[in-house]
């Protein structure tokens, strides 16, 4: 398709208004200076560093005592790219508005930093979670880290295992997460070779997943109540990953004891098909594992994971962020064995090292991914030090038992065990599966500044059509289509003359969901590949359920959520800044209904407390502080 039709909205005054088309090309972009370009892609509406290098959101927790959320993230401040990872910090009283830990400008909401070479800590303060209890598990203003302590590097999945690399290590606060300290005792957690889990010849041992669990207090029989770890490994070579599982007396959260593994999947498998489940790889890594319960009451258990190395078939990126449902049993010795039976991608796209935690004040589960950048020109590196930082969080995500009632029976549903199909008394089927949506009151939150256009009237739709020409570079549309007679969805970020556009597509022929990236960025150093996740409509009492698209861009981050059980992170970086165009997507030969189209433009920025330019001043690390930049690279 060279050029987009179209059908031009009446103009009304919540329309934004058009301005000019400033455009990029690659040539520019190389020309120009650090910082250059901090503003014309970054993200505004999401959680981001204040600048330099961002990616694992860590220790997401509420503080009851202050009523307080803080969540935390691995940086590299005064850098674009990973090295000397360190966390940084920000809190909420909302999850909507955001203030970092300190302050904005350089290093200044640094919370906790590598120790130096030749400590337990000493070349990285990896991914972790967090509570609102002190070492014994008191509720007294105490907000506990639990995290996991690097002193050999490199690491991955694919080196050798240096032996010691990482151990798991607490930190503690009692002013509001403004200063931490380092337990005394630290590493609480830390094993020989002749010991499980590093007598499994591992791949990795990272990333507490530290929650308390009745749950499972029951199900092993113990007397008091316990906190449980899990984290993410694997054994070589080409064994599979493993989820090695961890409990502490709630009342002495230093003394841990290694239960085994909760989960033992073989290498480079799955639950079902690769395109709707993905692939477990050979490396687990950010684990989690958490109960979840439906409308009966009924409880499910999830596991989430970041997979590496495995089948990436249909799939852009070398990692899975996936999901899976399991079954929960009590093994001999008084472990717990975790058993699949369905599961799916947790984000199709840029997403993440995704983790969650209990929002004890609202009764939920609220889940943060990583968005990465998307470069594939000069390495990778393109455009990296003009934009001067690297990374995002997503949207709030709340996680639950989505659960559709009267669902016709299928043997797509069977085959590709994505959802679960549950037979009632009255003969008919509930399906379920994870659901995900981004928070309802955060996304009120960020609405509540930006104008609003409405299209109510049920149109239908026989080519693609543009419905407005010019957006906003912050936005949020919500669609619902019926009625496909084939491949429909909509576009986004489409200039005006047509040259660029992002099409959003749901194709019933493979049941996929396509985020079409060819035209989305006249510069091609930006990655222009076709991003793809499986979706599945429901035929419900005969008649297939609509499609409620919704999509969050900001900046460079598209975040697509479809019938809140389908998540998509991707990124776009159109050349000209009139690429804020939107409509309606259909294939050519086909018809579709649009029975409520929504559009909410400058959605709120949620860093009220930084400029719009929170750039610092960008470093190369010598050869010294990098091991002759075998530790990172430096820059």
């Amino acid at each position: 398709m060279a050029a987009l039709p179209a059908a031009f909205a009446a103009p009304n005054d919540c329309a934004p208004h058009p301005s000019t088309c400033a455009s990029l090309t690659a040539e520019d972009i190389r020309s120009m200076g650090n910082n250059t370009l901090f503003t014309r892609w970054r993200p505004q509406s999401h959680f981001i560093a204040p600048a330099g290098w961002m990616n694992d959101p860590c220790g997401a927790v509420y503080d009851p005592t202050r009523d307080e959320y803080h969540l935390s993230y691995q940086w590299h401040p005064n850098h674009i790219n990973w090295g000397n990872i360190s966390w940084g910090s920000a809190m909420s009283k909302d999850l909507i508005h955001w203030e970092d830990h300190g302050g904005w400008e350089n290093n200044e909401a640094l919370i906790l930093s590598p120790s130096g070479n030749g400590t337990y800590n000493g070349l990285g303060i990896f991914s972790g979670t967090a509570q609102p209890v002190n070492t014994k598990g008191e509720v007294d203003g105490t907000l506990l880290i639990f995290y996991t302590s690097v002193s050999k590097l490199p690491t991955n999945w694919a080196l050798p295992y240096q032996p010691g690399t990482e151990t798991q290590s607490l930190a503690m606060s009692t002013d509001g997460g403004k200063t931490w300290e380092e337990y005394p005792g630290n590493p609480v957690i830390t094993t020989t070779t002749e010991q499980a889990p590093m007598n499994w010849n591992i791949t990795g041992f990272r990333d507490p997943f530290l929650e308390p669990s009745p749950e499972l207090d029951a199900l092993r029989g113990v007397d008091e109540p316990h906190y449980y770890a899990v984290f993410g490994s694997g054994i070589k070579p080409e064994v599979g990953p493993r989820v090695p599982l961890w409990s502490a007396p709630a009342n002495n959260l230093t003394d841990w004891t290694f239960l085994g593994a909760l989960w033992e999947p073989a290498a480079n498998t799955s639950v079902g098909p690769v395109l709707s489940t993905g692939s477990y790889g050979y490396n687990f890594e950010v684990s989690g594992f958490f109960a979840l319960y439906d409308s009966e009451g009924i409880a499910h258990w999830y596991v989430n994971v970041g997979s590496e190395g495995g089948n990436v078939s249909f799939h852009q990126s070398a990692q899975w962020a996936l999901w899976n449902e399991g079954k929960v049993s009590r093994r001999d010795n008084g472990s717990v064995e975790f058993t699949p039976i369905s599961g799916g991608a947790a984000d199709w796209g840029s997403g993440y090292a995704l983790t969650s935690f209990n929002d004890t004040k609202h009764n939920r589960r609220v889940q943060y991914a990583w968005v990465r950048e998307d470069y594939v020109g000069d390495g990778g590196l393109f455009s990296t030090s003009q934009q001067g930082f690297q990374g995002a969080l997503s949207l709030p995500r709340e996680l639950f038992v989505h659960e559709v009632h009267h669902v016709d029976s299928s043997d797509e549903i069977s085959y590709a065990k994505n959802s679960i199909l549950e037979p009632k008394e009255d003969g008919s089927f509930t399906a379920h599966t994870m659901g995900v949506r981004p928070l309802p009151d955060v996304v009120a939150g960020l609405r509540r500044t930006a104008a609003k256009n409405t299209w109510n009237e049920t149109t239908t739709y026989s080519s693609t059509t543009i419905v407005q020409e010019v957006g906003s570079a912050h936005m949020e549309i919500n669609a619902w289509i019926s009625s496909a007679s084939g491949p429909v969805g909509l576009v986004i970020e489409a200039s005006p003359d047509g040259e660029e556009y992002t099409n959003i597509i749901y194709e019933p022929s493979n049941h996929t969901i396509l985020v079409e990236r060819m035209h989305s960025s006249n510069i091609v150093e930006f990655n222009n590949a076709t991003i793809t996740g499986y979706f599945y409509p429901y035929s419900v009492n005969g008649t297939t359920e609509a499609i409620n698209m919704n999509v969050f861009i900001d900046g460079s981050i598209a975040e697509i959520y479809i019938n809140e059980r389908f998540a998509l992170s991707a990124r776009i970086y159109p050349s000209k800044e009139c690429s804020t165009g939107f409509g309606v997507y259909v294939g050519e030969g086909h018809t579709a209904e649009v029975s409520s189209l929504e559009a909410w433009f400058g959605t709120d920025n949620v860093w009220p407390h930084r400029p719009l330019n929170s750039s610092s001043e960008l470093v190369f690390d010598t050869a010294e502080q990098t091991n002759n930049y075998t530790w990172w690279t430096g820059n």
